[in-house]
Formats: structure tokens, C-alpha cells, sequence
């Protein structure tokens, strides 16, 4: 017995020592021919791929056949049929071991099954066949799917940070503290007493404390707006590594019940231009979603690709399924899209090598995100246009100029190990990308702009926008609830300018659509009456030079982000819609105060949006650019804007 199992590992380190390696040099005996597997291993060399993954991508062996082949090579039985494994231990470490213990009932005499790859992999090859009875190999896919059953309960909690690490940090489950609970209804008691006693007097007063915070946001918006674009040059070279420097990338999909997208959505990420060994694609799949779960069992995944079924739990929202996908992440770098996005083929390579060259302490990248079907109507119009200023001019000029930015939902494009430092996301937080943006500048980290565009779709009717806004806004109010809290810790922790830029961004943008309306009749009241450019006492002199001062500048910064932005994205008939702004923004302060309803009665519940119901997008095929001003409908007439 022992001389066979000799003879059994010369044959196995043989094919290595003529120049292939053990992960696949046993394949030679399964039909695959040599020729190939030499091709494959002059290609992992090349590209620093793990070879096995290398012969999965080239599509010369099925998962399956492989890890049966395996079974045979190391003398264990394949398991098949079903098993379950036992409860407990650490995720990520059993599945990059690959081997954990089996339930013995109902699923015969196995103790173990194995399901190895990369180092584990080779390690078990280089050992030789085992020749056990009590041992099984599995696929690395059955056996993650096995392992997660196994453990639902607790990876629901650990995704939705209720273990106490997660309850120890910021999160916006805990709600508002007693103390802000206190100052909150003691400033809304003196407010509606002023209001009673001497109502002009107090809304001076309010209008005084809040201009500063209007001054800010304005600031702000200026500032980015003069911040000059990089040079197209960047675009062309800078972005281009050779592939052994590429890092493993794993790319998370957030889906529940995104059948229309689908084909859009896997079309999309073949189109991708990365190592298909490099890349570890997730779709996150809630485990209710039968719709989603049996379209996708139809479909042929490529290897890069596996469906990843969340365990039931609360919250169930985006966040809480990427925090599942970061436990089990291989990548060095990691991003998210959603479901409708069409991504720029090239941007995983330009985020990879923007990262490359960049210090430690950069750890998040923000990709341009772009409505890409302008002429199905006006809302998607004016969608654009808001989504041309901030992607194309507030954030790229904020981010030059050293300052975070509330980070979009997609298209975010991470360092994993300051993920996993920071705690990932916050699954109570319904715009979890802009809690974790503070979080990450509250740990010392910095955020940059990546030149990549991302199309995206719209929501075409005024109820979808409107639910899809109040959640945004809701999570705005989630986030500043949060972080304010103790906001001494959170000066000290992300700096000055960071906690003034969190401050204008967050509370200014909440605010100022929340007022939006009373302060804009005020005004008009005032100017009518003649009491806002001719004051009759000193208070009334400073609150109507800060009111003019506010609405001055605060209409340059309302239009010209936007303007910039349309003309730097190619789409000057966007410009068109400027007039248009102002009632636009009238839409968001219904979904402000849409969202400070729910904030109250149903603080966790998420707005989904569907998805798929555009019917002009732009064929894949074309670039990331947007799909021309031709057909981007007209502004109405007069007549109508009033209606």
C-alpha cells in the first residue's frame, strides 16, 4: 500500500517537474491536452493567475470535472449528492482553507469534504493521495453555498453588525441619543414660542443660524465648480498596467427581483475588460428571491461569476448584502454596481491602477456615474443634468481639492483591508454610501475621483423618483443622526475641513430642501413689501445682507454646476433644461419632507426601485458616453411649467 501510494506521488510531481504546475499538471491525465495546459501555465505565469483558476477561465474544464478529477488524483470518493456541514468557526478562514467537517446524518460515512483552492489546492497535491474513506471532495461553490447554510444565523447578524463589534461602532440602528433627543425638542419649543411672541424677530433669528450652513454648501459648490478638469492625457496612459501587476478585483451585485436586467447585467460584466482569472463577481441573491434564484439557474455563469444566496435576516437591505460579500471576498480591491448599471469596460483597470500608484491611505475611488437615456422624458432629462454637475464637476473639484464627498451607491471602488477596518457598511443605514464615506474620513483614509463612466437608468414616472429621492434623503438624516452624536470625536477624528465639508454636504442638503419653499416665500414677501432691500432696524439689515448675499451667489451655484457639467460630459443641449432647475428642486423638497416622514414612522424601510423599464438606453455596444442631445426633449412652454 505504501509503495502505490510512492509510485501515485511520483506521477504527480512528475508533469510539474517538466515545467507545469501541480494544480493542473494532473489534468494531463483527464484528456485535457498538454499543449493546452502549457499554454495555460505560460499564461498564469505571465499574469500571476492561480493556475487552476487560469484553466476555469480558459474554459478548458467545467468546476465540476475538475474537482471530480481531483477526487480521483488525490484517491478520495466526489460528493454528488447533498450534505450539510457543521455550524461554528470562522468563515473566511474555512473557506480559504477549503475543509470542514461534515454532519454525518443523513449523508453517509464522510467526516470531511474539501473543497480546496490556490495554496490549499497545490498544498493537497504536493501531499500526495490520501486514499480515505471519511473525506469527500465538493466544488469550492458547493461547498461556500454548504458552509454559508451552515452558519445563516450568525453571518445574518455579522452582515447586519449586531454582534457587538457592529453595536460598539456608529451605527444608525441605535437612532438619535438622549442628549440630541433633549437639544432637538428644547430648539423646536423656542422656535414655536418665538414664532408666537414675536414671529418676524424669530425667523431673522433662524434665518441667521442657518446662512452659515446655506454660505457653506455654497461655498462649496463654487469652489468645486472652478476646480479645473484632469487633462485627457490621464485617461489615455496613465490608467494602463500590464496584467501580472493587477490585483484580484471582487465586484459585488446587490439583486432582488431584477429579472428585466439581467442579460443587460451579465452582458455587462463579460464586457469587462480584466483578467477573467483575477476578477471574483458576486451576485447577491436575498433568499426569498425565487424569481432572481431560479432566472439565474437557467443561465450559463461563467467561472468568474457565482450567485451568493444572503441568509434571511433584518435589515434586508443593500448593505446588509455586501457586508456578506465582503466576509467572503478574495480581492485586494472590491466595488459594487447595481444591477442596471453598464460600466466603462476599462474602469476596474484604471481603479487598479490608480490604486497602484497611490499612497495606503487612499482607499476609496467614486466613478462618474451617467443617465444614459435623457430622451424617454423630461424627468430623466433634468435626472442628467442634476447627475452632470455633481459626477462631472462637484465631486471630481471637491476631491482635488483634498475633501470627501457623500459617495454614490455604485460604482464606489474600495481598497478591501480599509473595508474590512472601517466595519464595512451599515446595514441600517438606507444611503449606507454616504454614511460610509464619513466613516472612512473618520478613520484617517481619502477618497479620489476615478475618470470612468458608469450609464445608468433613471426612474421615468414622479412616484419612482420620489420614493428613490426620499430614501436617499432619509439616509442623509440617518447619517447625520449618526455621526452627531459626538461630533468633538468627529472633529478630532476626520479634521476641520472634512467635518466642515460632511457638515455643508449632509445637514446643508437636507435643510436647504426642506426649507426650500419657506424661505423662498419669505423672500419674495419680503421683497414685495420692500423690507428686504430697505430694513427698518439693524437685525432686519444683517438677515436681509445675509438673505441677498444667500440668494446671489446660491443661484450661481445652483446653475452653474450643472452647466459646466453638461458642456464637459459633450451634452450642451442638456443646458436647455437650467430654467428648469428651480422647479426641480421644488420636487425635491416634497421627497425631503417625504423622507422626514419616514425617517419618523418607517425609518429602516427601503424604497426599492425597478429597474429595466427604460426603453432608449443605449445599445451596450457603445461607449460610456452619453446618447446624444438630439433626443433630449425640450423644455415646455411657460404656460405648462405653471400648471
Amino acid at each position: 500500500m505504501g509503495g502505490s501510494g510512492h509510485d501515485r506521488q511520483a506521477e504527480v510531481s512528475a508533469p510539474a517537474s517538466t515545467g507545469l504546475p501541480v494544480e493542473i499538471a494532473f489534468l494531463a491525465r483527464q484528456g485535457i491536452a498538454p499543449a493546452d495546459l502549457v499554454a495555460v501555465a505560460r499564461r498564469a505565469e505571465r499574469d500571476r493567475t492561480e493556475p487552476a483558476r487560469e484553466v476555469l477561465a480558459r474554459g478548458l474544464i467545467d468546476e465540476e470535472s475538475l474537482y471530480r478529477a481531483l477526487a480521483a488524483e488525490l484517491g478520495l470518493p466526489f460528493q454528488a449528492g447533498p450534505f450539510a456541514l457543521r455550524p461554528g468557526g470562522e468563515h473566511a478562514a474555512i473557506l480559504r482553507g477549503g475543509i470542514a467537517p461534515i454532519l454525518a446524518e443523513p449523508f453517509g460515512r464522510h467526516r470531511f469534504v474539501l473543497a480546496p483552492e490556490g495554496p490549499a489546492l497545490r498544498a493537497m497535491l504536493e501531499a500526495g493521495p490520501r486514499r480515505r474513506d471519511d473525506v469527500a471532495v465538493v466544488t469550492p461553490r458547493r461547498f461556500a453555498a454548504a458552509l454559508r447554510e451552515a452558519n445563516a444565523e450568525r453571518l445574518a447578524q455579522r452582515a447586519a453588525n449586531r454582534d457587538a463589534p457592529g453595536l460598539a461602532r456608529d451605527s444608525a440602528r441605535t437612532g438619535s441619543s438622549r442628549g440630541q433627543r433633549i437639544t432637538a425638542a428644547l430648539a423646536a419649543a423656542a422656535a414655536l414660542a418665538g414664532a408666537v411672541v414675536a414671529p418676524l424677530e424669530t425667523f431673522f433669528a433662524v434665518a441667521l443660524l442657518l446662512g452659515p450652513l446655506f454660505l457653506g454648501l455654497i461655498l462649496l459648490r463654487l469652489g468645486a465648480a472652478i476646480e479645473q478638469p484632469l487633462p485627457d492625457l490621464w485617461r489615455r496612459h496613465r490608467w494602463r498596467v500590464d496584467d501580472s501587476r493587477l490585483p484580484v478585483y471582487s465586484v459585488a451585485i446587490p439583486l432582488y427581483r431584477e429579472e428585466r436586467v439581467l442579460e443587460q447585467m451579465l452582458e455587462a460584466l463579460r464586457h469587462l475588460d480584466y483578467p477573467p482569472a483575477k476578477l471574483d463577481i458576486r451576485l447577491l441573491i436575498e433568499a426569498d428571491d425565487t424569481g432572481m434564484q431560479s432566472a439565474l439557474s437557467r443561465l450559463p455563469l461563467p467561472p468568474q461569476i457565482q450567485v451568493t444566496i444572503v441568509p434571511p435576516g433584518e435589515p434586508r437591505t443593500k448593505p446588509r448584502a455586501l457586508n456578506l460579500a465582503l466576509i467572503e471576498a478574495r480581492g485586494e480591491l472590491f466595488t459594487i454596481f447595481d444591477a442596471e448599471d453598464i460600466p466603462d469596460p476599462q474602469q476596474l483597470r484604471m481603479a487598479a491602477a490608480r490604486f497602484l500608484r497611490a499612497p495606503e491611505d487612499l482607499a476609496c475611488l467614486q466613478a462618474r456615474l451617467v443617465i444614459d437615456h435623457p430622451g424617454e422624458g423630461l424627468l430623466p432629462a433634468l435626472f442628467a443634468l442634476e447627475y452632470a454637475g455633481l459626477f462631472e464637476v462637484l465631486n471630481p473639484g471637491l476631491l482635488r481639492a483634498g475633501l470627501p464627498i457623500m459617495l454614490g451607491g455604485t460604482s464606489n471602488h474600495f481598497r478591501t483591508r480599509a473595508l474590512r477596518a472601517v466595519g464595512g457598511w451599515d446595514a441600517w443605514n438606507v444611503t449606507e454610501d454616504a454614511d460610509l464615506g464619513v466613516r472612512l474620513a473618520r478613520a484617517g483614509y481619502r477618497m479620489g475621483d476615478l475618470p470612468s463612466q458608469t450609464r445608468e437608468e433613471a426612474p421615468l414616472t414622479l412616484r419612482a423618483w420620489l420614493k428613490q429621492r426620499a430614501r436617499w434623503i432619509k439616509g442623509y438624516m440617518q447619517t447625520l443622526v449618526t455621526h452627531s452624536r459626538a461630533p468633538l470625536t468627529v472633529l478630532r477624528e476626520a479634521g476641520l475641513p472634512a467635518a466642515f465639508a460632511f457638515l455643508s454636504l449632509g445637514l446643508g442638503t437636507v435643510v436647504t430642501a426642506l426649507a426650500y419653499p419657506v424661505f423662498a416665500i419669505a423672500a419674495f414677501l419680503a421683497w414685495r413689501e420692500g423690507s428686504l432691500l430697505a430694513p427698518s432696524h439693524v437685525f432686519g439689515s444683517v438677515a436681509s445682507a445675509l438673505a441677498v448675499g444667500v440668494w446671489l451667489f446660491g443661484a450661481v451655484a445652483l446653475f452653474l454646476p450643472p452647466a459646466l457639467g453638461a458642456l464637459r460630459r459633450g451634452s450642451p443641449k442638456l443646458l436647455l433644461l437650467l430654467p428648469l432647475l428651480p422647479l426641480y428642486y421644488g420636487l425635491v423638497c416634497i421627497a425631503a419632507w417625504m423622507a422626514l416622514h419616514e425617517y419618523r414612522a418607517r425609518r429602516f424601510a427601503w424604497n426599492k426601485t425597478a429597474h429595466g423599464l427604460a426603453r432608449r438606453r443605449a445599445p451596450l455596444s457603445e461607449s460610456a458616453a452619453p446618447t446624444g442631445d438630439a433626443a433630449i426633449p425640450a423644455p415646455p412652454a411657460p404656460a405648462a411649467a405653471r400648471c
